[in-house]
């Protein structure tokens, strides 16, 4: 069972991060979202995290596809549903919340594989999430803390 959710806002060429300030993921940027509450769906649940996170109310958000993560190709230790966001006008500077630094970073940064500042299965399936409208499920396959392939298929 799927038991979080994560979302990338854009807003043009940059995309709303959060650099955690709690586990997991402490000290790095990430997309905004949290767990799905008892009796939420995946989406209530994004935008109910979103408005928590942000104090962005997104009137949608589009369901980009599911990510997990495991130590090898048969096993999921954990997993999250994806979605994308759009926003116009203008970007709020950099503020500190409970949960974490809210920064809008250039998108061409948030997506460098070599930027280790950035959750490291971001740049595998961000990409395809922006430029193909299917959902997939991206597998991202860890060894000893480190990002080794990350595999992806279509959603029926």
């Amino acid at each position: 069972m799927i038991r979080y959710t994560i979302c990338f806002i854009r807003n043009g060429d940059h995309v709303l991060m959060i650099n955690r300030q709690n586990r997991p993921n402490m000290g790095l940027w990430n997309g905004v979202g949290g767990k799905i509450e008892p009796g939420e769906t995946p989406e209530e649940s994004l935008l109910r995290e979103v408005a928590e996170e942000t104090g962005l109310h997104l009137a949608e958000a589009r369901f980009a596809g599911v990510v997990t993560w495991g130590d090898r190709f048969d096993q999921v230790e954990g997993s999250m549903h994806a979605y994308l966001a759009e926003i116009a006008g203008p970007m709020a500077p950099p503020v500190e919340t409970p949960e974490g630094i809210l920064a809008w970073k250039p998108l061409a940064w948030v997506l460098d594989r070599q930027n280790q500042g950035v959750v490291g299965n971001i740049p595998c399936f961000l990409p395809v999430m922006l430029h193909d409208p299917r959902p997939y499920q991206h597998h991202c396959i860890y060894r000893n803390g480190m990002l080794k392939v990350c595999i992806r298929h279509e959603l029926a």
